[in-house]
């Protein structure tokens, strides 16, 4: 089993790699159906394990926990990732989405949130093949609320076509998305963003924000942000931002002592850092922080 060196040390660590599952976590797993019943960091290392159902994650109620989940795939491959989240329960779900080739990843992210349930989701997207995501998140139960935040980097030849749906389901439930967009070289982002407020749902809240930077003449940016809104007493607002590095912060670094470089790195940083600092373990961090850099570097992406 590849399992990344760091993961070994995890005393809460689940492994899928092919036919093989590691649970040094004692995970109760029924099937492709793992149940979380004690607060905890979990550590989800799944490497080309071939998922014929979708995999779910039962998260009971009463509970706070963090998911750190990285995949790296080196074949065409379709997964499919739920997660229930229980009454008064809060999931902060880290993912991270690796290729060793320029292979073709089908994905389906899909959450489902009891009353006063809490979704914090961060997806770390810095994968060099083509990319099919889907993150349907379905706010079922009353004060239900989920906050997005996408840290995505196009490099080489990249296609990531990104899906996103939030649906409003009761009273008084939030959501909050936050796309940061980098694209370079010939890699093209595609982004669909929509926030659907049934009628009836009153005092609920639907929030949207887009921000993008294209690194060269070639790469492509697309953000279709989208608001369907069947009540009256709401909130919802959706932006999209994008263009070209800024050359009057180019200039003001050049002139500053900085070389073209440095300061193209220290603007990029400036959307990289945000989504870096919100990442509490020190070791996704770096990890994180390593496949940045050799991107940005122009290094290819295997381990």
């Amino acid at each position: 089993m590849n399992i990344l060196k760091f993961l070994k040390e995890k005393k809460t660590l689940i492994a899928f790699d092919n036919e093989q599952v590691i649970n040094k976590a004692n995970i109760s797993k029924t099937n492709n159906h793992l149940n979380f019943e004690k607060e905890n960091d979990y550590f989800v290392f799944i490497d080309n394990y071939n998922l014929t159902e979708k995999l779910v994650f039962e998260i009971n109620k009463d509970l706070n926990l963090r998911i750190y989940l990285i995949t790296y795939q080196s074949k065409n491959i379709e997964i499919e990732y739920e997660f229930n989240i229980d009454d008064n329960s809060s999931l902060e779900l880290y993912t991270n989405f690796n290729t060793r080739r320029n292979n073709k990843f089908n994905l389906k992210l899909n959450f489902n949130l009891n009353e006063n349930a809490n979704l914090k989701l961060m997806n770390a997207l810095i994968y060099s093949g083509s990319l099919d995501l889907s993150t349907i998140i379905n706010l079922s139960g009353r004060k239900s609320s989920a906050e997005v935040e996408v840290l995505n980097i196009g490099h080489n030849n990249a296609t990531h076509n990104v899906d996103q749906f939030v649906r409003h389901l009761n009273k008084s439930t939030v959501s909050n998305i936050n796309n940061s967009l980098i694209a370079s070289d010939k890699s093209k982002l595609k982004y669909s963003v929509s926030g659907f407020i049934a009628k009836g749902n009153e005092l609920s809240k639907a929030h949207q924000s887009n921000k993008g930077i294209m690194l060269s003449e070639a790469c492509e940016i697309e953000v279709e942000p989208k608001l369907f809104i069947d009540e009256y007493n709401v909130e919802a607002s959706h932006g999209a931002a994008i263009g070209q590095m800024d050359e009057m912060q180019l200039y003001y670094l050049l002139s500053r002592g900085l070389t073209e470089q440095q300061a193209r790195s220290l603007i990029i940083f400036g959307y990289t850092n945000p989504f870096i600092s919100m990442i509490e373990d020190k070791d996704i961090k770096r990890l994180l922080t390593s496949q940045i850099t050799r991107v940005m570097k122009g290094k290819a992406d295997n381990e």
